[in-house]
């Protein structure tokens, strides 16, 4: 034992030691050469390309596109040999840069949360660690001769090495902000040879610890920049705003460099801009050179921000509303007045704070928040993204009414900032610093302070110019402690214009009220409220993941707290989920303090994959044989992995819809119109309105001159008096506001906000009797009993009591059913969250128990017999159908459940029914046309939506209960030659049509493993429970209470009738 553990102790020492000497795998070691972080900006030699800020006119070099690559499974193999000159690389594959290597067929893309992918040890990374070699050849323009270029590695993960022509230039660390190294004293004119060698894990890579796929390699954009000897490095811009918000200060700090030459004489100058391109000042302010580079820093107190400042009267203020850019011209003159370099960057003049009460404020104004957290994510390219993916998810978001986005849980791309910033989205912006498998070990840890300043520290350097920015945030789910304190106090002297925010700091030690981790207090106290009282000072916002409503209420209603409420990441948007989404909203409305918050998350981050029958499927954790792995956990978005619109955003558009329509008496068409807009008016849209009777327009209208200033109300009066309303019928009216004029991201006459009124006589119902005064012929053996005439044949089973065929002319259009049905295929939330195949899965037993059946048959009339039957499955649950049939092959379908009030919830109340599979064609009168829930169902519009079945089918990329239409008052499905049937309820019905049975959905792991089943199931249900989602992995992911269904009695009946 003695020998064994000392042998042990020595292998762990050569092994550290042998470790230690990998620049990966050493904390203090993050970066060697690697240049100072600055603002992102283009060195232009023409002012008017600069003032366009038109990259391709300035002093770039993409070195986008195909590199040599040799992939090294274990980095004890990794060689260094390639980086000389005369290195022979013909034999070596071709990668496209940028790109994630495993997405090219290199090594295993992994998905995992909070595991990490190799055995914590930190800083040491005990697992056979990848490699990736790159070389590159570029010609030096002739024209960069006598200045200094630079390289930009945009994001390269997770570690690397880089040489030119064989000298070593220097290595990087932390995989999603920029490396640039110089490379002026390395280059030769003409043909130069670029060397890197990436490591797919590093010490870094426990501060990466997020809810994503782990990919290596180039992933960013690489470019070479020239900028003259003296050039202007960086600056930072600042737009304090003055107490009444009609006039502003625009501030510069620049920062000149000079690597050879004499500035004396040298000028800076700087202009603003307008839109047009006019200067809005009188004359650009203007700096001697020498007063930059020899600025005087007192032993005392700081030097004054705006070293460079002026006045502007009455500015164009920026807000997601009206995100108004002016444009700085930054300019560069030599002793001779002569331009020696340009550079431009968007101003925004805003001012982001908050109350004395706890409401944020943008410019002033109270704004929500209607925000989503983003991955990088591309369904071929993983973590690497195209500009147009990036500008997609930027108008979408603009397009479905979202005005906020968390870059989680790391910076972005600098394009999706100016994205933002042009488009007009608050950006919270985060550091690439997440430890949660180590939890917050390593933010106490001071060996690794370095790290957490220099992420933080070069973020906010990078993007300290971006209008768009409100909010630096400190990281995610990495503990609390000193580090995070340490990076807070930089950002606070560094910039006091945005707001500081990282949820993992909450509760106070020394606080009187505090409540202990360990205590058994914590878990009553704590999570009733959600505060602990309050949290440290060095945050301005009070953040929290996933709260209930009745947590959100109670953080909204707590008179201790004074700054913003804010949900980080609530409504877990994995697969069939989003639900009670207004309900949240309600709160965040009602209480000023409550900020609003980000909806996890963004995009389906599914690969891309086709089986070999050519079906497209998306592949997640656990396909690619990756271990660690979580799974389908990483299906949270509310759009697609191919960015398709899923029925969730739609419900986000008209929740966050920015104007809100109330019925005054809508019979007589008088309705109140509220604009939730902070900034605008609504001179630059126009409103429509309609009447309809059960899908038919009636009368409509178009009203241009309805202007609405901020926060302001205005009543419309519709000529509803025009139109008789008769009594036996149901009428919607609809009324929207659109766009005038075509946007940035929208055509002219888009549709921003809508809502739909119903209007319902007293003596609206749905005539469902059976009719028909000629006989009908009654069968009855042994098995099944028979009604008919010649042109229909009804059968039911005596056995099962199941209705097993339904023929009309020769068509047997149901094969069976309808059978009571209280289960559904689990979502995400039913299964991962609130299990309720444990709470709920007697209801799932039910389907395989033979009840006692008692099945009899009377004549009514001569047109019409009642089958009556009876399911008896225990004491605690009796079925009871009968169904009444006339010679129109009418069938009353009334379904009477008896349930113990102490059974489990179901899932649903309704019945199932196999239809034949020619009945592809699909109408309804109810809502749609998307998928909708009880829960969320705000969106979807009572209309009738025709189509096919697989219209109306929404696949989410793990297989589950979906494309359900509540509210419908009848329903259609015929063939090709416009027969069929037709199911019309007594009262609204919840429906759905799959190709496939129940059975199959559940069971299926990839929508190519759904098979097309010998008949359609047609679901048609009274209720079903609302999807819920305020998570995915606990109680709290079950719908709320008035979504539910409580176990008892219940009937409901519709008519089975032929489409001729």
């Amino acid at each position: 034992m003695i020998k064994g553990g000392l042998i042990a102790c020595m292998l762990f020492i050569v092994f550290s030691i042998n470790s230690q000497n990998n620049k990966w795998e050493n904390q203090h070691i993050i970066q060697e050469n690697k240049m100072d972080a600055r603002a992102t900006s283009y060195s232009y030699r023409n002012v008017s390309a600069a003032q366009n800020m038109d990259r391709e006119r300035s002093e770039i070099q993409l070195l986008n596109g195909d590199w040599q690559f040799r992939f090294t499974p274990d980095s004890k193999n990794r060689s260094t040999d390639f980086v000389t000159i005369d290195y022979d690389a013909h034999l070596w594959e071709t990668i496209s840069v940028p790109s994630c290597w495993e997405m090219q067929g290199y090594g295993t893309p992994i998905y995992t949360n909070e595991v990490y992918p190799f055995t914590p040890n930190a800083p040491f990374i005990d697992r056979t660690n990848p490699v990736g070699s790159y070389i590159k050849e570029f010609e030096l323009p002739e024209k960069w001769q006598d200045e200094q270029v630079i390289i930009h590695f945009g994001g390269v993960s997770s570690a690397f090495y880089c040489w030119l022509n064989g000298e070593y230039l220097g290595y990087s660390q932390g995989s999603r902000l920029p490396a640039e190294f110089d490379l002026t004293k390395h280059l030769k004119p003409g043909k130069n040879k670029l060397a890197v060698q990436v490591i797919r894990w590093s010490d870094g890579s426990y501060l990466e610890d997020q809810d994503h796929w782990r990919m290596s390699g180039i992933h960013r954009e690489v470019y070479l920049m020239a900028q003259p000897k003296i050039h202007v490095n960086d600056f930072a811009i600042r737009t304090p705003l003055d107490i009444d918000y009609q006039s502003a200060l625009f501030q510069i700090r620049p920062e000149v460099v000079v690597t050879d030459g004499n500035y004396k004489g040298w000028m800076l100058k700087v202009n603003l801009l307008d839109h047009m391109g006019a200067s809005v000042l009188d004359s650009a302010m203007q700096l001697p050179v020498n007063s930059i580079i020899n600025e005087w820093y007192p032993a005392r107190d700081n030097v004054y921000f705006g070293k460079m400042e002026t006045r502007i009267d009455q500015p164009r203020l920026w807000s997601d509303e009206d995100p108004y850019l002016y444009t700085a011209l930054i300019t560069l003159l030599d002793n001779a007045g002569k331009v020696v370099e340009a550079r431009s960057s968007y101003v925004g003049f805003r001012e982001y704070t908050y109350s004395d009460k706890g409401a944020f404020l943008v410019n002033g104004k109270p704004v929500k928040l209607k925000g989503v957290n983003r991955h990088d994510h591309s369904e071929t390219g993983g973590k690497t993204m195209t500009r147009e993916d990036m500008k997609r998810d930027i108008e979408l978001m603009k397009l479905y009414n979202l005005n906020a986005v968390r870059t989680a849980h790391y910076p972005n791309d600098p394009y999706v900032y100016e994205l933002c910033d042009g488009y007009g989205i608050y950006v919270m912006d985060e550091a690439n610093i997440e430890s949660h498998g180590y939890g917050g070990k390593l933010a106490n840890a001071p060996s690794w302070n370095q790290s957490f300043m220099d992420r933080v520290i070069r973020m906010v350097e990078r993007d300290k110019n971006h209008a768009s920015i409100f909010s630096w945030s400190l990281g995610n789910e990495s503990g609390c402690g000193p580090n995070h304190a340490a990076a807070a106090g930089w950002i606070r002297d560094f910039d006091p214009t945005r707001l500081i925010h990282y949820e993992g700091a909450q509760g106070v030690p020394t606080h009187p009220d505090y409540i202990p981790l360990n205590s058994n207090e914590w878990g009553v106290r704590y999570h009733s409220k959600m505060a602990n009282p309050t949290d440290p000072a060095y945050v301005d916002m009070l953040s929290r993941m996933y709260p209930s409503l009745e947590q959100l209420e109670a953080l909204g209603s707590n008179p201790d707290l004074k700054r913003p409420v804010v949900m980080c990441e609530y409504a877990h948007a994995m697969g069939n989920s989003l639900g009670h989404l207004k309900e949240y909203w309600d709160i965040v409305y009602e209480h000023p303090i409550i900020a609003g918050g980000f909806i996890w998350d963004w995009i389906d981050q599914g690969i891309r994959a086709e089986d070999e029958d050519g079906t497209v499927f998306w592949k997640y954790g656990g396909d690619f044989g990756d271990q660690p792995n979580l799974g389908n956990f990483c299906l949270n978005g509310i759009v697609g992995p191919d960015r398709s619109i899923k029925p969730q955003l739609q419900e986000c558009k008209y929740v966050f819809q920015p104007i809100r329509f109330k019925a005054i008496n809508i019979k007589e068409g008088h309705i109140t119109i509220e604009s939730l807009y902070n900034f605008i008016s609504t001179s630059n849209y126009y409103f429509k309105w309609s009447v309809s009777k059960e899908g038919k327009e009636l009368r409509s209208g178009t009203i241009n001159d309805i202007v609405i200033q901020p926060g302001q109300m205005h009543q419309l009066a519709l000529p509803l008096n025009k139109i008789k309303l008769q009594d036996d019928s149901e009428y919607v009216v609809r009324v929207s506001m659109h766009h005038k004029h075509e946007t940035a991201y929208s055509a002219a006459g888009y549709e921003v906000a809508k809502q739909q009124f119903i209007v319902t006589p007293e003596k609206s119902t749905a005539d469902v009797s059976p009719k028909g005064n000629k006989g009908l012929t009654l069968t009855q053996t042994e098995e099944q009993i028979t009604i008919a005439n010649k042109q229909f044949e009804v059968q039911w089973s005596k056995k099962s009591g199941q209705l097993t065929s339904y023929s009309v002319k020769g068509h047997r259009y149901i094969k069976a059913g309808p059978q009571a049905n209280f289960w559904r295929p689990q979502t995400d939330n039913d299964f991962r969250g609130w299990k309720s195949h444990k709470q709920s899965g007697f209801w799932k037993d039910i389907k395989k128990v033979e009840p006692e059946v008692k099945v009899s048959v009377e004549q009514r009339t001569a047109s019409c017999y009642r089958v009556y039957v009876e399911q008896v499955y225990s004491d605690s649950l009796i079925v009871t159908t009968k169904y009444d049939v006339d010679n129109q092959a009418n069938v009353l379908v009334e379904m009477a459940v008896e349930m113990n009030g102490q059974l489990p919830m179901p899932l649903r109340i309704g019945s199932e029914l196999n239809v034949s599979q020619s009945l592809q064609s699909m109408k309804f009168y109810g809502k749609g046309p998307w998928e909708n829930y009880n829960d969320r169902a705000f969106s979807a519009e009572l209309d009738v939506h025709q189509g096919t079945v697989k219209d109306f089918i929404h696949h989410y990329v793990t297989p589950q209960e979906c494309s359900n239409h509540t509210e419908v008052r009848w329903l259609e499905l015929t063939n090709a030659q416009g027969k069929g049937i037709r199911i019309t309820g007594a009262q609204p019905l919840s429906t759905s049509v799959w190709p496939w049975s129940a059975e199959n959905l559940e069971a299926a792991k990839h929508i190519n493993e759904l098979k097309t089943a010998e008949y359609l199931t047609l679901n048609v249900d009274l209720l079903q429970v609302g999807v819920g989602g305020t998570n995915t992995w606990s109680e709290k992911s079950k719908t709320i209470e008035k979504y539910q269904i409580k176990p008892g009695n219940y009937t409901y009946s519709y008519q089975i009738s032929v489409i001729k």
